[in-house]
């Protein structure tokens, strides 16, 4: 319940901000975007260091393969790769539409 109403407070927050102040809203979005992309970076190179081996030899979900249009062998790395990127683009985006 308290995350239900968590989201519907932040919700209605960021609506009224974005018609106060689209661009400030976008830009704010475009800083989260930036934190997923480091959060995601970080994320590989740890799984590249091998520390986290329960990652390492896991293949990537079905789902993840067909909305990502991802090799049928692909594996979790790929699936972080597509992710880091798609939040990569967001970023761009939503810093664009804050400019």
């Amino acid at each position: 319940m308290g995350v239900i109403a968590a989201q519907g407070i932040c919700v209605n927050l960021l609506f009224l901000a974005y018609l106060i102040s689209p661009a400030y809203v976008h830009r704010l979005v475009g800083y989260l975007e930036e934190e997923a992309v480091k959060t995601y970076t970080h994320i590989i190179q740890e799984l590249d260091k091998g520390n986290l081996p329960q990652w390492s030899a896991q293949a990537a979900p079905k789902i993840a393969i067909k909305y990502w249009k991802l090799d049928q062998n692909a594996m979790m790395r790929d699936v972080l790769l597509a992710i880091r990127a798609d939040e990569a683009h967001h970023r761009k985006v939503n810093h664009h539409f804050g400019s």
